[in-house]
C-alpha cells in the first residue's frame, strides 16, 4: 500500500500540467475591422488535456471600434499549443486557433435588429507567451465573414492580455 501511493505522487510530481477546467479572461487593444481602432473580451472555459496541449472548450468573445457604431459577439471553440516550459518552469510560449459564429450588430442605426444584424463563420488564430502561471500577453488575428451594413466585413488585429483563474 504504501509503495502504491509514493507511486501515485510520484507520477503526480511528474506532470507539468494542472488537468482542471480553467476560465480565462482576455481584454484586447488593437485594429478593429473597416481599419478603425477597437477593443475586444473574451471568456473561455479551458481544458489541459495535456502537457502541452488544451483545449477550449467554449470562448465568448465582444469586440467593437472605440466608438461603438458597431459590436461583434462571437462564439468559438478551438485549441491551444504549448512550448516546454523554461525560466525555472514559470514561462512557456503557445499558439492557439478557434472557429464558431461571429454576429455583428450595427448598434447607431435605428432599424429592426434583423436588418442591422450579420451573422457569419468567426475564425481566431494567435500567439503568445505565458509569463507566469496566471498571465499571459500575445497577439490575435480574428477573421469574420459576418455581412453587416452591405458587405462589411474583415480581419482584426489585437495585442492582448489574459489572465487565467
Amino acid at each position: 500500500m504504501v509503495c502504491l501511493g509514493a507511486n501515485a505522487q510520484t507520477e503526480a510530481a511528474a506532470k507539468n500540467y494542472d488537468p482542471r477546467f480553467h476560465v480565462m479572461l482576455e481584454t484586447k487593444l488593437g485594429k478593429y475591422h473597416y481599419s478603425r481602432g477597437g477593443f475586444g473580451m473574451n471568456l473561455v472555459l479551458e481544458k489541459e488535456m495535456h502537457e502541452y496541449f488544451a483545449w477550449d472548450i467554449l470562448s465568448i468573445d465582444f469586440g467593437g471600434p472605440f466608438n461603438i457604431d458597431i459590436v461583434s459577439v462571437g462564439v468559438k471553440t478551438g485549441f491551444r499549443g504549448f512550448s516546454p516550459r523554461w525560466m525555472d518552469g514559470k514561462m512557456r510560449a503557445f499558439t492557439s486557433l478557434a472557429m464558431g459564429y461571429d454576429c455583428g450588430i450595427i448598434t447607431t442605426a435605428i432599424l429592426p435588429i434583423t436588418a442591422r444584424a450579420g451573422h457569419g463563420f468567426a475564425v481566431s488564430w494567435g500567439v503568445g507567451i505565458q509569463c507566469l502561471e496566471r498571465l499571459f500577453v500575445g497577439y490575435d488575428l480574428e477573421y469574420s465573414t459576418a455581412e453587416i451594413d452591405k458587405g462589411r466585413y474583415g480581419i482584426a488585429h489585437y495585442a492582448k492580455v489574459g489572465w487565467r483563474f
